[in-house]
């Protein structure tokens, strides 16, 4: 009977042209979604690659995930502002490094919207941005180090790297028995030079042994189609 009536009621909502912040709720069952698929695969440490400020890492802890959080980020400024999280939380590390697919020194590009900021060179974007070196390692070559005190790890390897998902997904090959489900940010139109199609990310993933378990609304262009997508992955259960 609620169901019907809230039903009833969106819809004459949307018949008299009231726009309902789709916002607020994609992001209220994208992170549903999130700690039903964190449970279900009994993760016990997250692996928080282009962590930023540490914005993810907050909502892990908000939405009741106690494990670990390991989380990557290369932008100086930015890392500092992180470091004053998770030096507040035992169980929360961080380290000042990019993940790719190769060990390097290599630039990326800042942008006044930090967020934004990505090795690849970003589309159609004016706003000015500066240039940082920073370390690029493979998560292979890391992993046995950032792990050793976790017992029994189930890994999940969320990714938000602004194109650069599949490099970091590429440089996870030895480790990936131990990473249970995956989230990575792909995008439906390139927002940056070299970054793959989101059917190709999907793609790399589905041949990795990872299946789709959600997809959610990042952005939209102005006349509403989709832009960037989180896609939510995970391995079969009886593989385990």
């Amino acid at each position: 009977m609620q169901h019907g009536l809230l039903k009833s009621i969106t819809l004459k909502l949307i018949s008299l042209g009231i726009n309902i912040p789709d916002v607020y709720i994609n992001r209220i069952s994208e992170l549903t979604f999130l700690k039903k698929l964190l449970d279900i695969l009994d993760i016990n440490c997250v692996i928080d690659v282009g962590a930023n400020r540490g914005q993810y890492a907050h909502e892990l802890r908000a939405i009741g995930y106690t494990g670990y959080i390991i989380s990557f980020e290369p932008i100086q400024q930015e890392f500092s502002v992180l470091s004053k999280s998770f030096c507040k939380d035992s169980k929360w590390t961080g380290y000042q490094i990019a993940l790719g697919s190769e060990n390097k020194i290599t630039n990326i590009n800042v942008s006044k919207l930090t967020v934004m900021s990505s090795i690849l060179d970003i589309i159609r974007d004016n706003r000015p941005t500066t240039i940082q070196r920073i370390e690029v390692k493979r998560l292979d070559d890391l992993f046995t180090e950032i792990i050793k005190n976790i017992a029994c790890p189930n890994i999940f390897l969320k990714m938000d790297t602004q194109g650069y998902d599949l490099e970091v997904f590429k440089g996870s090959k030895q480790c990936l028995s131990y990473i249970r489900g995956i989230q990575s940010e792909i995008s439906v139109q390139p927002l940056y030079r070299g970054m793959p199609h989101y059917t190709e990310s999907l793609s790399v993933y589905e041949e990795a042994g990872f299946e789709l378990y959600n997809l959610s609304v990042v952005n939209r262009i102005l006349t509403g189609g989709l832009l960037e997508l989180n896609a939510f992955m995970n391995r079969p259960m009886e593989s385990k």
